[in-house]
């Protein structure tokens, strides 16, 4: 079973979750980048842009990762998460020492962006999630005779 779809059809909440957070983060990123540069100027804009940026990228990929890992073996999907996971804070350790080197990065820029940037990545998640059709018994038949 594919975990975009269920059996009777319903679309995974999966797939709301991610386009209504990428929808948000679409709207954020631009807003966070101008504060930024009323608060610190064209290195704070270009600082929270990445930070904001890093953010996105960290979690749609976790996201489209875990979704490919749950729709293997069932056994291996908390295994497989676990090693998406790893895989994401290895990445991330190597971005902020990349970034940690360059002059032009202003920290407090790039660190409140990233704060604001999950924050509005969880709640395009939740929003997602609660807006999305839930199947509650999907082996169960339905009157019409489809199951």
């Amino acid at each position: 079973m594919r975990t975009s779809q269920s059996r009777s059809g319903a679309q995974s909440p999966a797939r709301s979750m991610l386009r209504t957070s990428l929808v948000l983060s679409a709207a954020s990123v631009p807003v966070i980048g101008l504060v930024a540069f009323l608060w610190r100027g064209q290195a704070g804009l270009w600082s929270a842009l990445v930070g904001a940026l890093v953010v996105v990228g960290f979690f749609a990929l976790g996201h489209l990762a875990v979704r490919a890992v749950v729709a293997g073996e069932p056994g291996l999907s908390i295994a497989g998460a676990f090693v998406v996971y790893l895989g994401q804070l290895i990445a991330l350790v190597a971005v902020f020492l990349v970034l940690r080197r360059a002059g032009w990065v202003d920290g407090r820029a790039f660190g409140a962006a990233a704060i604001i940037q999950t924050i509005v990545w969880q709640v395009g998640q939740i929003v997602g999630f609660r807006r999305a059709r839930h199947e509650i018994y999907p082996d169960v038949a339905l009157p019409s005779g489809r199951s």
